[in-house]
């Protein structure tokens, strides 16, 4: 049964990658600059990620965000290095998100990480980033929820550096090891750390929220973005052992964030949590007509 998963997953993983004919430059050398991906992700208008400028950001107001099953200790946990990232799958239940601004429950996918950060907030780059990507239940795969600009929710996490390791991040450094070579590429392996999900995420109570794309081609414009404003501790010795990651042959991947990209006058909402239920409301419907307005010009 794990077989067939892993080899669903990474067929589709690689159907939305195009894993050999796209990758990032080394950002540590001296003369580099982003390389074209084509399509959608050069010519999109809503495209991932962004810079968030916290003082140009509107308010806005939900219910609560949940998460079911978060808190449930993974047993048969997957992980693999599909060339560009780590990505781990194999939940043993599904972990639904619901809530907040959402109309709809949405599954986790996969959870992959990029270092440095994607996301930056007032021009701030961390050494980590987390997403967690959801699809939309009434879509039933990812490749037909890219589809449609309700059809994915990206949890984003950034990861600021401590000098005390991160439990839950060692639990996945631990193994790196078994998918390091370029050769183990695309081969799942059982991370052997029983651990929840939970354990790699901070506070949900504030968090900003855009439409957006996915941040890898074919950059599908499908996705709403969470990224949470409350951030998690990580060594620069565990985000070491990322960057040992091989993406060919003898060669490592130093780093996988894709540069920043235009605004566009898309609008960045910062939500808050712990007020009074009449506020979220009113709060709640005058985000929904800012959204709708600031975002009118690229709809189909």
């Amino acid at each position: 049964m794990h077989f067939i998963t892993s080899f669903v997953l990474a067929f589709c993983s690689l159907a939305l990658s195009r894993a050999d004919d796209w990758g990032y430059p080394d950002w540590d050398s001296d003369t580099v600059s982003f390389p074209k991906w084509g399509e959608l992700c050069d010519n999109g208008q809503r495209q991932s990620p962004i810079n968030i400028d916290s003082k140009k950001t509107l308010k806005g107001f939900f219910d609560p965000l949940v998460f079911e099953n978060f808190d449930d200790l993974q047993n048969e946990l997957q992980m693999v290095n599909n060339g560009h990232t780590v990505q781990l799958t194999g939940f043993d239940d599904d972990l639904v998100l619901r809530g907040g601004g959402l109309l709809n429950d949405y599954v986790v996918e996969q959870i992959h990480f990029h270092w440095w950060s994607e996301h930056t907030i007032n021009n701030i780059r961390y050494p980590l980033e987390m997403h967690i990507v959801h699809r939309n239940t009434i879509y039933p795969n990812t490749s037909m929820a890219t589809q449609f600009k309700d059809g994915i929710v990206v949890i984003g996490v950034l990861f600021h550096a401590s000098p005390i390791r991160n439990g839950a991040i060692d639990k996945i450094v631990g193994n790196l090891d078994s998918i390091t070579s370029a050769s183990n590429i695309n081969k799942f392996v059982s991370v052997g750390n029983v651990m929840a999900f939970e354990e790699l995420m901070p506070s949900a109570d504030n968090y900003f929220t855009y439409a957006g794309s996915l941040t890898t081609p074919n950059c599908a414009e499908a996705v709403t973005w969470i990224l949470m404003a409350e951030t998690v501790p990580v060594t620069f010795d565990q985000v070491n052992m990322f960057r040992q990651i091989e993406h060919h042959n003898g060669k490592t991947l130093p780093n996988n964030y894709r540069a920043l990209q235009e605004l566009n006058d898309r609008a960045v909402v910062f939500v808050e949590g712990d007020i009074s239920g009449a506020a979220r409301l009113t709060g709640s419907l005058a985000l929904t007509l800012i959204v709708l307005l600031a975002s009118q010009k690229f709809l189909l």
